[in-house]
């Protein structure tokens, strides 16, 4: 099939690519001409693990491009997917991307003969695809859906860092679809994919992405609440207790000799909190959702108050270890997760605030995501470092953020050997306390006190 993809993001570039290697003609429309130019090149303008290849090799066998005329993208495809950003402010869904796509592909359709589908896959709330999206497409094109165009919503469940993997290997497919030949039409896109297919409407297919990612931004707002606990009772270690409960077999299925913990145990563990670009503003919005139709929220509150307070907790940390006026600390990892550049509702951001407020002189290593880093305010006059080792340099602290391969490799000693104080803050429960301690440093971490050991 003839597929344009609007939005050149994580979603839409990634959905475009795994698309076109599935052999479908894939167009990607983006109104950046730079995007555009850059994806003709076949360099992805975002980091994904396996995306440049598989771009490149799309591109070389001229099954994907890049454009800014929609229109001609448009006539030219039988699906377009709809992947633009729906961003939250103050709480509420920010809708202005998408409106604005619907009426440019309601411009197109309007010239448009045969039959079209319209895919939202950008995280929309409930009502959006059949109220605003379609509003939008009908009053531009002078046709009504189920006239010569279909509509349906179909959500994504990509994980930053794992989108490829995740989109070449879905666990399911939703697709709220409006009427049943859109339906049929669209599940041809996917006809080559073999995991569950569940057709529904377009409300329930919006509601599901979001349940989906909020339930997982619960289970870390739970582990971490948790693992404060633990925090403040001598003799209880954290990790030891989501260890202990993965092995239920409800989370660790045993089939015969083989066991495996579930990927739900991922959310299981004690850090500083969800980042990146869904779940802090898919919570907001699916709160702020339940508030306009009468109902409360008191869990999504918790989910999001806690995790707003998580990241500080590394400074209480620090703070009951020295004074940070003066001090030089050195903060591992930017990226709201490691695998991906994105600096999106990072724990880094109100980490490396609180630090500065406070008196100190921050240093900041990330292996990917620094050049987003320095083009943003909120890092101006913090010292970038080329190296995790310059970084931790005749420091007198580090705070470790994001779970980086090499942060985990770095050695005990090599905090004892460069840092003119070895006291480590962990984030993420990566070291072993007894191994630091061996080392001559003081370790710190959510869900431990030093009588743990």
């Amino acid at each position: 099939m003839k597929i344009s993809v609007m939005g050149t993001g994580y979603v839409g570039l990634v959905s475009g690519t795994c698309l076109a290697e599935r052999g479908h003609q894939v167009t990607c429309i983006d109104i950046r001409s730079e995007v555009v130019q850059e994806i003709n090149a076949g360099r992805p303008p975002i980091h994904e693990i396996g995306l440049d290849n598989l771009l490149r090799s799309a591109r070389d066998k001229g099954m994907l491009s890049a454009t800014t005329d929609a229109k001609t993208a448009i006539l030219d495809s039988d699906v377009t997917l709809i992947c633009v950003g729906t961003p939250t402010v103050d709480g509420r869904m920010d809708m202005s991307q998408i409106v604005a796509a619907a009426k440019e592909i309601g411009s197109a359709l309007a010239n448009k003969r045969g039959y079209h589908v319209v895919a939202v896959k950008s995280t929309v709330l409930p009502g959006t695809t059949e109220g605003p999206v379609k509003a939008a497409i009908e009053s531009h094109s002078g046709k009504k859906v189920g006239h010569g165009w279909g509509l349906c919503m179909n959500p994504e469940f990509l994980r930053e860092g794992r989108a490829v993997e995740d989109f070449r290997v879905p666990d399911r497919i939703v697709v709220g679809a409006t009427d049943s030949m859109t339906a049929e039409v669209f599940l041809n896109v996917y006809a080559d994919f073999t995991c569950p297919k569940l057709v529904t409407t377009p409300r329930t297919a919006e509601m599901i992405k979001y349940v989906s990612n909020s339930l997982l931004a619960t289970m870390i707002s739970f582990s971490n609440e948790i693992g404060n606990m633990c925090s403040a009772v001598p003799g209880v270690d954290a990790r030891l207790v989501w260890k202990g409960v993965h092995l239920d077999r409800r989370l660790t299925p045993i089939n015969g000799q083989v066991g495996g913990a579930a990927g739900v145990t991922e959310y299981l563990w004690h850090g500083l909190g969800f980042g990146g670009s869904c779940f802090p503003k898919d919570v907001a919005a699916l709160r702020s959702f339940g508030r306009t139709v009468g109902e409360q929220t008191r869990m999504l509150d918790a989910v999001l108050d806690i995790n707003t307070d998580q990241p500080l907790r590394m400074v209480a940390l620090l703070e009951k270890e020295l004074s940070l006026a003066g001090k030089t600390v050195a903060v591992l990892g930017l990226a709201f997760k490691p695998g991906t550049d994105d600096l999106r509702e990072s724990p880094a951001l109100p980490l490396v605030a609180e630090l500065r407020k406070k008196g100190a002189k921050v240093l900041v290593h990330d292996p990917i995501a620094m050049p987003h880093a320095k083009k943003r305010p909120e890092f101006r006059d913090v010292v970038f470092a080329e190296d995790w080792a310059e970084a931790l340099r005749k420091s007198d602290a580090c705070c470790l953020v994001t779970a980086w391969p090499e942060y985990r490799n770095i050695q005990p000693t090599n905090f004892q050997k460069l840092m003119t104080r070895a006291l480590v803050i962990d984030g993420r429960g990566v070291f072993e306390p007894a191994a630091m301690a061996a080392a001559g440093v003081v370790w710190r971490g959510v869900g431990y006190t030093p009588e743990s050991t």
